[in-house]
């Protein structure tokens, strides 16, 4: 800078010759700027600011064991037939929303039909041979032997009846109870057995989560205790209690199968993927308010009040605890940071009555 302004002294000292239309512009140019003044700028402190501040507090926080899991209906059943034949007629379809007793399919069943038919004209020819041993019994030309015969015949036949009527109304497939459709097996025309399902059906207000526990955590879990649940796609805090625990573990994994009751929630829908937070004790974090943390492209800052300055301090943040952000790195705890950080306020600016 100094050799700059020594040739420009120079050149101010000497008036240009003509030597070329290039070189007297350029010695122009230099000479308009010989007597002009130039002065340093003036570097200017940022004025004093009040702000509210608060305390980077160490505290005990829960721990928990992340367990992942899926959400499966406590009421679910396969629903076949009762008897064998031909589906004629498929009611539901998957989907669809049933009550008890509803009807699904109905089943072809003409030879029932018949052998019912059969049974109740058997059950009349009973009735009429009773009732007429009965009649002369009084007169002594019949046998009370004669006429318990004919009372067990009509017994036998009244129960045939019976039977073969219940086994006809079993040909019409019902809904076990008020639930949802999710799955059909058979089409109109397939052969039902009761060993092959028709559908599948499930109550979906009725929910739980089921965990695979390590042996280590399985231990510490019983019946009722109360759980934090987080659920893909549930937009809200859930809680879980626990309803069964498998009193042995599986083989292969060494871990517990443990099943946490869900609230009646719209949200959730079976095989959702869950989270159950089991605890595992307490330990020391560094906890803010979440007001105090700036975050600007993937950096967060805070702002640590030393000496009535306002410092602009890189932090990593961890998980946020009611209204609170643990910091991770950054902050020993302790420092006092502003709270709720204006826009105007800058790194390096004085901080009014602290």
């Amino acid at each position: 800078m100094k050799e700059t302004s020594l040739a420009v002294r120079m050149v101010c000292s000497f008036s240009p010759q003509p030597i070329g239309m290039g070189i007297g512009l350029i010695a122009a140019m230099i000479l308009s700027s010989c007597g002009q003044h130039h002065e340093p700028s003036e570097l200017v402190d940022p004025p004093e600011i009040a702000v509210e501040t608060t305390e980077a507090k160490k505290e005990e926080i829960p721990v928990f064991a992340e367990v992942v899991g899926t959400v499966r209906p406590r009421k679910e059943a396969r629903v076949a037939s009762k008897v064998t034949g031909r589906v004629l007629e498929m009611v539901a379809i998957p989907g669809k929303r049933v009550e008890e007793g509803d009807v699904l399919a109905r089943i072809e069943v003409g030879e029932l039909k018949a052998a019912l038919d059969r049974a109740e004209a058997a059950l009349a020819q009973a009735d009429r041979d009773l009732a007429r041993y009965r009649s002369v019994a009084e007169s002594g030309a019949v046998a009370k032997a004669e006429i318990e015969q004919a009372e067990s015949r009509q017994r036998m036949a009244a129960a045939t009846v019976a039977e073969t009527r219940i086994q006809v109304e079993n040909a019409t497939v019902k809904a076990p109870f008020a639930g949802t459709i999710t799955r059909k097996f058979l089409e109109p025309g397939d052969f039902a057995s009761p060993d092959r399902a028709i559908f599948a059906m499930e109550d979906p207000s009725l929910l739980r989560l089921e965990i695979n526990v390590a042996e280590s955590l399985a231990n510490s879990v019983q019946l009722g205790n109360p759980f934090r649940i987080e659920v893909a796609g549930a937009d809200a805090d859930l809680e879980g209690k626990v309803s069964e625990i498998s009193p042995s573990a599986d083989v292969g994994s060494r871990t517990f199968l443990i099943k946490l009751d869900l609230p009646n929630t719209e949200a959730l829908r079976a095989g959702q993927f869950g989270r159950a937070f089991l605890p595992r004790g307490n330990r020391t974090a560094i906890l803010v308010p979440d007001a105090s943390v700036i975050s600007r492209g993937q950096m967060d800052y805070v702002f640590v009040v030393a000496e009535k300055i306002a410092r602009l301090r890189i932090v990593r943040t961890g998980k946020t605890l009611e209204g609170k952000t643990e910091i991770l790195a950054g902050l020993d705890g302790g420092e006092t940071i502003v709270l709720n950080p204006s826009q105007e306020l800058q790194d390096g600016q004085p901080i009014a009555g602290n």
